[in-house]
């Protein structure tokens, strides 16, 4: 059987959790704001949920429809049979976003009347009223509202994919791996190349090229935590048989050329341990160096360089504009061939950096990075 189905993702990169999407699970996945829309049967999406490295959450699309009032949403909730996807003696609850500030309604009141429709619903069709639990709820459910197009889906996920199942050392500036993923393939990075990030932190972008270069799942390295474990209309035979595909194309045995390095011996500390908990520690180099002083100790030009330089006063950089200028020529002089992906917060000031070290912008694109305003900048010579 095929689901309608969506699944969340970076604001501003969804065509490319697209593109992972279709080569993922072979479906013609379609971009959309925060999110990509598909269909699927249920072994794709579990595939989907343990081997992206691009999406957030996988919801079984349940209803959508055009809503300007509680009431629409009460009713296009109300009008979906909810017995395939809850158990009689399951509990489950609903989490509400809404998006559209010209509503006369909040995210909770609207989370509120789809848990009343659900409870009506059921009840009409089994004479049951299902209990809600929204502390560990055995299913959750999920509407958005954005404009008046209202969405709810059934959550596949539970907590979102981008909690890596490496992170122990937490940076304070550390960039959230789906981001990565989707720079890397921004940059047009492949597994054959050298890659560097020059200010690496806690290690996230080479330790997600590292995981993709072994074509490691890393859904799989967080199987009991799914939601999809709890859904009765999930057979676990079936996870298993997924699992043991996926297991079966890990390459650990390949050698990428990946190259970390900070100019923090703490970070690096702690890089090495998040390495180490990905099972990829001897597959990348990590090292304590610094950016301005690159054509010191780099020994192997790269073909990227793909990094989360420093946004600024945060980071205890008062002079940013001079701090991109000294890295980016220093990047330019040690790795001149190399292609260059970014993301920063200050767009103008980066780019002027650029152009003084000879670079050229070839793509540029504003995300949402939880409240924040970023931009992935990639450049060539």
């Amino acid at each position: 059987m095929r689901f309608k189905c969506f699944a969340t993702t970076v604001f501003g990169l969804e065509d490319y959790a697209a593109e992972e999407c279709r080569e993922l699970i072979g479906v013609d996945a379609k971009p959309d704001v925060g999110k990509i829309m598909f269909e699927a049967d249920l072994s794709r999406i579990i595939r989907l949920n343990l081997a992206s490295r691009t999406l957030h959450r996988v919801f079984v699309m349940l209803a959508r429809a055009r809503a300007e009032t509680l009431e629409d949403v009460y009713r296009a909730a109300r009008s979906v049979d909810y017995t395939p996807f809850i158990g009689r003696d399951q509990s489950f609850a609903v989490r509400g976003e809404r998006h559209s500030r010209d509503k006369p309604f909040t995210s909770l009141d609207m989370a509120a009347a789809v848990g009343r429709a659900v409870i009506e619903s059921f009840k009409e069709e089994t004479g049951v009223r299902l209990e809600v639990n929204l502390d560990q709820p055995d299913v959750q459910l999920y509407c958005l509202i954005r404009d008046s197009e209202f969405i709810l889906g059934l959550d596949t996920t539970g907590k979102s994919l981008h909690r890596r199942f490496y992170r122990v050392y937490h940076h304070r500036a550390a960039l959230q791996p789906t981001i990565a993923a989707c720079m890397l393939r921004v940059a047009g990075w492949r597994r054959s190349e050298i890659l560097l990030d020059p200010m690496c932190g806690s290690g996230t972008i080479p330790i997600e090229a590292a995981l993709s270069a072994l074509r490691i799942a890393p859904g799989a390295k967080r199987l009991s935590e799914l939601a999809f474990q709890k859904l009765r209309f999930v057979d676990s035979k079936l996870v298993e048989k997924i699992l043991k595909e996926l297991e079966d194309e890990f390459d650990t045995g390949f050698d990428p050329r990946i190259i970390g390095s900070d100019a923090s011996p703490k970070s690096i500390d702690g890089a090495r341990r998040n390495a180490e908990k990905a099972g990829v520690h001897e597959k990348i180099r990590l090292l304590v160096g610094d950016v301005f002083k690159l054509g010191e100790w780099l020994e192997e030009s790269p073909d990227h360089v793909v990094m989360n330089p420093p946004y600024g006063i945060r980071m205890g950089i008062r002079k940013i504009e001079e701090f991109y200028e000294k890295a980016c020529r220093a990047i330019a002089e040690a790795a001149p061939s190399a292609r260059l992906t970014a993301i920063v917060s200050k767009p103008t000031i980066f780019a002027r950096a650029l152009e003084k070290a000879g670079y050229e912008i070839t793509f540029r694109r504003q995300i949402m990075y939880g409240r924040l305003n970023a931009f992935v900048v990639s450049a060539e010579r």
